[in-house]
């Protein structure tokens, strides 16, 4: 096996076992071999983070677990994204993404943050218990594409509406696509309240950001 082969796999490792120190130790001798930072994440560390979702997927692994993994990569990211060359940073677009007022989880929203990041995307995260109007806001300020609205608690479904309700009041509706997520959030619900997608896991939040910027997500 070649030193990039076994940086890789170490990869790959480090984020199933869920070790970020691990993770991050590896980026760096990854850039000290002279891996390509995106090499490093598409055949490291995306693999790796896309069998946690797939041993979660199968009860195999439990969400402290995930989590975990999830702070693995994104400290591996974190050590490589300043290598990264001009053409490859944020080269699908800005994500601008948030846990909805009154919501102080934002557990799930990291997970795609973090699977956002290694498929190119360069993600705005402006926390947890988000004021409505900063969602707006801070999307017009950045010059966002998209917007994610996170919430695991059923009191924050009335602001992801109110959020959507205010763009439109504002004319400011056409220019981004909204994504909405979270235990009580559904596609039902999303077409409700007007937004452009639902996602159920955080995978589907990037396979609906791929499809709303124009790429099939390969």
């Amino acid at each position: 096996m070649t030193d990039s082969e076994t940086i890789l796999k170490g990869l790959y490792n480090a984020v199933l076992s869920g070790d970020p120190e691990k993770a991050r130790e590896i980026a760096k001798q990854s850039i000290d071999a002279n891996v390509p930072p995106l090499l490093a994440i598409e055949k490291g560390l995306a693999p790796g983070i896309r069998e946690v979702g797939e041993k979660f997927s199968r009860m195999e692994m439990f969400l402290p677990e995930m989590v975990l993994s999830a702070e693995a990569m994104d400290a591996a990211v974190k050590v490589l994204e300043p290598y990264f060359k001009g053409d490859e940073v944020a080269k699908k677009g800005k994500v601008l993404i948030g846990t909805v007022q009154g919501d102080i989880h934002d557990i799930g929203k990291n997970i795609v943050i973090a699977l956002l990041k290694v498929n190119g995307f360069n993600v705005i995260d402006l926390g947890r218990d988000v004021p409505s109007t900063d969602f707006i806001d801070k999307a017009i300020d950045n010059d966002v594409k998209i917007i994610g609205i996170s919430g695991l608690l059923t009191t924050g479904l009335p602001m992801m509406r109110d959020v959507i309700q205010m763009m439109t009041d504002d004319g400011v509706r056409e220019r981004f696509k909204v994504l909405i997520g979270g235990g009580p959030t559904s596609q039902e619900y999303a077409d409700k309240i007007g937004a452009d997608g639902y996602g159920k896991t955080a995978y589907d939040a990037v396979t609906l950001s791929n499809r709303l910027m124009g790429f099939d997500g390969n």
